[in-house]
């Protein structure tokens, strides 16, 4: 169900993408980025990632923009969450969570559109599907615990701000700030005690670069 919802916004997004209306001779730019965004230790202190994002021209001051990111992240102390003290003879087992992210937005731009450096604000959507390996570690108790985490796909409502620079005739590295609502519904559970926790929505802040290829 996730891998097939995840290929049909794919497909959508670049469906709208190639079918927006041609407002100048470079219409459309696809390029490679980089991320790092941090939130509040619950899920995550910080979440790098990267991926392919581009856009698609809808006049002189707008445009359509979509991406496919990854990212891996420290899921933090899942002991900690179920409300159980780890052994404090080792360290404190976190895990490494999976997400990948396809979403669109839509911005506004700001300067000549004949300049070489453009500003933008924009707003869209994605959704995330993750994927959370099991926890096992000793207590301070003496006994163990083993947390199996169930994460239901993330609406996250973005936001970003930032700028575009032109450097030579088809190529423009960009650079933004963001802000990400993840809707999240994180299951967590110790099948050892039984023991049981959410993890509910979270606000991840940060930024990205990246460098496109203008067609």
């Amino acid at each position: 169900m996730r891998s097939t919802l995840a290929a049909v916004l794919a497909v959508s997004a670049l469906t709208l993408a190639l079918a927006a209306p041609p407002a100048a001779a470079q219409r459309f730019d696809l390029g490679l980025r980089g991320a790092i965004l941090a939130a509040d230790g619950e899920p995550a202190n910080d979440i790098p990632g990267y991926g392919l994002f581009g856009h698609a021209r809808l006049g002189d001051r707008w445009q359509l923009g979509f991406g496919i990111d990854t990212a891996e992240y420290d899921f933090e102390e899942p002991a900690k969450i179920v409300g159980l003290v780890q052994s404090s003879a080792v360290e404190p087992v976190d895990v490494i969570a999976e997400s990948t992210t396809i979403s669109a937005w839509v911005e506004r731009l700001f300067g000549s559109p004949q300049g070489r450096t453009e500003w933008f604000l924009g707003a869209g959507l994605g959704l995330a599907t993750i994927d959370v390996p099991d926890a096992a570690g000793q207590l301070a108790n003496g006994g163990r615990f083993d947390i199996h985490t169930e994460a239901d796909d993330e609406v996250v409502a973005q936001l970003s701000a930032g700028v575009r620079r032109l450097l030579g005739q088809r190529w423009a590295f960009e650079l933004a700030l963001r802000a990400d609502q993840h809707l999240a519904d994180w299951q967590v559970t110790d099948r050892v005690s039984g023991r049981t926790a959410t993890v509910d929505d979270y606000l991840a802040l940060g930024g990205h670069f990246g460098f496109l290829f203008r067609f």
